[in-house]
């Protein structure tokens, strides 16, 4: 029954935190806050799997989850019942047939949208297609996150990390980094993709001398008022780019993460692919804007070199053993950033999972912890940003 104890145990957590003190002003420097995420609220769908929050629908009356083991969509009410579940992928006039580019979103209270290596999918809410916004191209993607937030709307647009539309650049290599673009402007009132958004001079991935792997360079995207930022994995820099003019250059803000274990630019990339060593590097997992100038981010600082040699010699060819090892070595987690300086590493309980959706300070929803609980229905945990 110990499922059964924790579910309780974080509802005492949950009971006892809404009667507890609102979000304070946070007076301290950032650099020496101590923030926790206190759960307050949850949502319990009577589904047994691997259930994620994709997002919550404008007038927070639906709810859009999925199951990762199986990519089963739910559509759920804000009490967790379920009114629709269905799987879009696969062949037929209805489904999209190649793989999800990240997480699907809703574009207003009535439809939602997929987004795919072959385009964009308006469904309703019950799972009909509406429309197609299909590029004149087919992506490709030497990295594929079906939970990353590929894909932001703003003002019947949307800003879409799709690549693949000049394929004789290939996915990596100098003339990539010199010409490619990295974000298609899809209008959703004509369905024309445009592509936007080069790499900036001010980042490395744009030098003409030394050449990057693709996987270093995996934008994460995130959305804040009129700006799209963008930060690449293997970089620590936030590029904020207006959406009023998206062509200028980006403001640039460095995240001053300690330590941060960038690529070696003297060692090009093995075969026109990537090192093994590239996968202990430091790595910018996700950014989230919060609003006000500042962001929640997901980060591992990486592996130093000797550490990196010893951990893939003494795994040899497995790799399960090789990333459990680079796991208990590699520093990093979730800290605030406020543009200049970021937190400490902020602690959450152990019922935590992952992070899948996040509205604001105040609203950062959570799946469960499947390491610490088995149990056969699904919750998401609704937590904030307090100091402890």
């Amino acid at each position: 029954m110990k499922n059964q104890l924790l579910i309780l145990a974080a509802i005492a957590v949950i009971l006892f935190s809404c009667q507890s003190k609102e979000s304070e002003i946070l007076t301290t420097p950032l650099s020496e806050q101590i923030l926790e995420f206190e759960i307050y609220d949850y949502l319990v769908v009577d589904y047994l799997g691997n259930v994620t929050l994709m997002d919550i629908s404008p007038d927070e009356k639906s709810y859009l989850l999925v199951d990762q083991n199986t990519d089963t969509f739910l559509m759920t009410d804000k009490t967790g019942a379920i009114l629709h579940k269905y799987k879009l992928m696969g062949e037929g006039p209805n489904n999209y047939n190649t793989s999800r580019m990240g997480v699907a979103k809703f574009l207003s209270d009535d439809s939602f949208l997929v987004p795919t290596l072959t385009g964009l999918f308006k469904y309703s809410l019950n799972g009909d297609l509406i429309q197609k916004y299909n590029p004149e191209f087919t992506g490709i993607a030497n990295l594929l996150i079906p939970a990353s937030e590929s894909h932001f709307v703003k003002d019947n647009k949307v800003y879409f990390h799709l690549p693949g539309r000049d394929r004789d650049l290939g996915q990596q290599g100098l003339d990539f980094q010199a010409k490619a673009k990295l974000i298609e402007v899809v209008d959703l009132n004509n369905g024309t993709y445009e592509d936007k958004i080069p790499f900036p001079k001010s980042s490395k991935f744009s030098s003409t001398t030394a050449e990057f792997g693709a996987i270093d360079f995996y934008p994460n995207l995130a959305l804040g008022g009129n700006n799209l930022y963008v930060a690449f994995r293997n970089e620590p820099k936030i590029f904020s780019y207006s959406l009023t003019d998206i062509d200028s250059a980006p403001t640039v803000l460095p995240i001053p993460i300690e330590n941060f274990v960038e690529s070696d630019t003297d060692k090009a990339p093995e075969n026109g692919g990537f090192n093994i060593r590239n996968f202990f590097l430091g790595t910018i997992n996700t950014i989230n804007y919060l609003g006000e100038g500042s962001f929640l981010i997901n980060y591992l600082a990486g592996l130093s070199d000797d550490e990196a040699d010893q951990v893939i010699s003494e795994a040899a060819t497995d790799f399960d053993k090789m990333f459990k090892a680079a796991q208990e070595l590699n520093k990093g987690g979730m800290i605030l950033f406020d543009g200049v300086s970021i937190s400490p590493i902020i602690e959450k309980p152990e019922i935590l999972g992952f992070i899948y959706k996040v509205v604001s300070k105040d609203e950062i929803w959570f799946s469960l912890n499947f390491s610490e609980a088995e149990n056969d229905y699904s919750v998401i945990y609704k937590t904030r940003l307090v100091q402890k």
